[in-house]
């Protein structure tokens, strides 16, 4: 389970990279795929929060530039590493006390969460590549096979 998440934050962490990339040197901002970047990158604060009983510092949808998201997505990947590495499988089974953004209890494993991040993120990536080729921009390949091959 553990090499599995590594690999999953390892592709999350890719992606996002060129999510970021892609918007930054886009010829026009666009709004969408900026706020949708935000979003990505703030959930994956959120949730790392929440596995350790903070109060997060953004919300869910705050308003950030593409710099600003992707500075905020690297720190989050390099914190997920450090939470899969150095809590092991016994780590990974933690289970988390925690409120959704409607103020609903609920409990989960930090593998669980981890796995959740890493979905969510392609969730909406996929979102801004829709967004983007909307408005002229071709946006990265970022399909987990793309990273998976990247190097050969």
């Amino acid at each position: 389970m553990r090499d599995l998440l590594l690999n999953l934050l390892a592709h999350m962490r890719w992606a996002d990279a060129l999510v970021a990339d892609t918007l930054e040197r886009a010829p026009r901002p666009d709004a969408e795929a900026e706020r949708l970047f935000a979003h990505i990158a703030s959930v994956e604060h959120v949730w790392h929060a929440r596995t350790l009983g903070r109060q997060p510092d953004y919300a869910i949808w705050p308003s950030l530039s593409a710099a600003d998201s992707r500075a905020l997505a690297a720190r989050q990947a390099d914190l997920y590493d450090q939470l899969v590495t150095d809590g092991g499988d016994t780590g990974l089974s933690v289970v988390v006390d925690y409120r959704n953004t409607a103020g609903h209890p609920y409990r989960s494993t930090v593998g669980e969460i981890i796995t959740h991040v890493a979905m969510h993120g392609s969730h909406h990536r996929g979102q801004i590549a829709r967004q983007l080729r909307g408005a002229g921009i071709e946006p990265p390949s970022m399909d987990y096979i793309q990273f998976a091959r990247r190097d050969r």
